[in-house]
C-alpha cells in the first residue's frame, strides 16, 4: 500500500483555514489534492482553527469508537479541549456522570442510567465503545488536577422514563434532540472553550435545524466535522475506490469537496446506502436523496473525511449483555421499544452478539 506524502503543520494549517486560490482565467482548472495527516494531528488541527470538532457517530463502527479511547487519552485533549459532548448519554444523569468521572463510586444500576436514559437511542445505548469514554474519561482525570480535568457533557434531553407510558409522551421530546446539546454547545462556546462533539453524522451535516446548523447560526464556522469512510453500499464500487486511495490506516484527508478525491467518490452506480431502501415521489427526488447520503458519508458536506480501512476491515463493535443477562433491564427496554416502535424487542440475544469479531454494516 502506497503511504501518502504527509503535509507539513504549516500546509495542512492552510488546508484547514484557508480558501482554495482561484485559478487564473486562462488557465484549465486544476482540482486540489486534500491535505493528508495523521488521525490524532489532524483532529487537533482542527481544533486550531474552529472551536468545535463534530466526529460523526457511525453507531457501532468499533474502529471509530477505538478512536474516542485514544483521543480522550491523548494528553492534548485535556490540556487544550477539556470538554465532550456525547449522544450516547442522557442529561437527566448529568450529576451521576459528573461525580463518575471525578473519582465517586457509582453502583452499577445506577451508572447504567447514565448511557441508558436517552430518547432518541432505541430503545437504548448498546455499544461498549460508546459506553467505555465514560470509564476512559474517568482514568484520564485520576491523573489529573481538578481543574484540568475533562469533562462530559450528556446531550441527550430530559427524560423520566418511569413516567413516559404513551408513544406521544416520548415523541415530544424527540424535537429537543437537536436543540438540547445546540444549547449545551453554545453555553461551552460563551466561556470561549472547545469541545469535541461526538454525535450522528445526521446531526452534524449541513442539513437545517440540526444541531451544528443551529449552533453555527449563532457561531458561524464554529464546527470542523469529520466523517469515517464506512463504503458504499456496492462492494465493487467500495474495492475501486479503496484501491485508488492507497492510503495508510487510520489517516484524514481534508477538506474533500472541490478536490480530485470528490471526484473517485462520485462513481456512476455507486451509492452510500441501498437505493432500494430510499423512496420518493419522484426519481430525481430519490436522486437527490441518494446524493444527500452520498454527501454525508464521505464528508461532502463536512471538513475531513477519516479513513479507518477497507469496508471489508471494519468490524462492529461488541454489544453490552445487559440486556440478555439483566432480566428486569430487559423488561424495560422491551417496554420501551414497544412503545417506540409498536413491536417486541427482538435484538443483542446471546446469539446476535458473538464473541468474534463480526463486519460492521450499516
Amino acid at each position: 500500500m502506497r503511504t501518502p506524502k504527509l503535509l507539513s503543520a504549516g500546509l495542512l494549517a492552510a488546508a484547514l483555514a484557508a480558501p482554495p486560490a482561484l485559478s487564473q482565467p486562462s488557465a484549465k482548472p486544476v482540482p486540489l489534492t486534500p491535505a493528508m495527516s495523521r488521525t490524532l494531528d489532524g483532529i487537533f488541527a482542527g481544533f486550531k482553527y474552529h472551536p468545535l470538532v463534530g466526529l460523526s457517530d457511525i453507531h457501532g463502527l468499533a474502529q471509530e469508537e477505538d478512536l474516542y479511547a485514544a483521543l480522550l487519552r491523548d494528553p492534548r485533549f485535556a490540556r487544550d479541549i477539556g470538554n465532550v459532548v456525547v449522544e450516547f448519554g442522557g442529561a437527566s444523569q448529568q450529576a451521576v456522570v459528573d461525580r463518575y468521572v471525578n473519582g465517586a463510586d457509582i453502583p452499577y444500576a445506577e451508572l447504567r442510567k447514565v448511557w441508558s436514559e436517552v430518547v432518541g437511542l432505541i430503545p437504548t445505548t448498546v455499544y461498549l465503545g460508546q459506553i467505555n469514554v465514560y470509564a476512559v474519561v474517568r482514568a484520564v482525570n485520576s491523573a489529573l488536577p481538578p481543574n484540568r480535568r475533562i469533562k462530559i457533557w450528556l446531550g441527550e434531553p430530559e427524560i423520566d422514563w418511569p413516567k413516559v407510558t404513551t408513544f406521544q409522551q416520548w415523541h415530544d421530546l424527540v424535537g429537543q434532540r437537536d436543540t438540547h446539546p445546540a444549547d449545551l454547545i453554545v453555553q461551552i462556546l460563551a466561556k470561549r472553550q472547545k469541545a469535541l462533539v461526538i454525535y450522528g453524522n445526521g446531526h452534524l451535516n449541513d442539513a437545517p435545524d440540526n444541531l451544528r446548523s443551529i449552533v453555527e447560526n449563532k457561531y458561524p464556522g464554529a464546527f470542523f466535522v469529520v466523517t469515517p469512510y464506512s463504503g458504499y453500499h456496492e462492494a465493487a464500487c467500495a474495492v475501486k475506490f479503496e484501491k485508488a486511495l492507497g492510503w495508510e490506516v487510520p489517516h484524514l484527508a481534508t477538506p474533500v469537496k472541490g478536490t480530485a478525491l470528490e471526484g473517485r467518490i462520485r462513481q456512476p452506480g455507486c451509492h452510500a446506502t441501498d437505493p432500494a431502501g430510499v423512496t420518493a415521489r419522484t426519481a430525481a427526488g430519490k436522486n437527490r436523496l441518494l446524493d444527500d447520503f452520498l454527501e454525508t458519508n464521505f464528508a461532502l458536506n463536512g471538513n475531513a473525511l477519516l479513513y479507518l480501512g477497507p469496508k471489508e476491515s471494519l468490524r462492529r463493535s461488541p454489544a453490552s449483555p445487559d440486556l440478555y443477562l439483566d432480566r428486569d433491564y430487559r423488561r424495560e427496554m422491551d417496554r420501551r421499544y414497544r412503545l417506540m416502535t409498536k413491536t417486541p424487542l427482538d435484538i443483542n440475544t446471546v446469539e446476535r452478539n458473538p464473541a468474534t469479531n463480526q463486519p460492521y454494516e450499516p
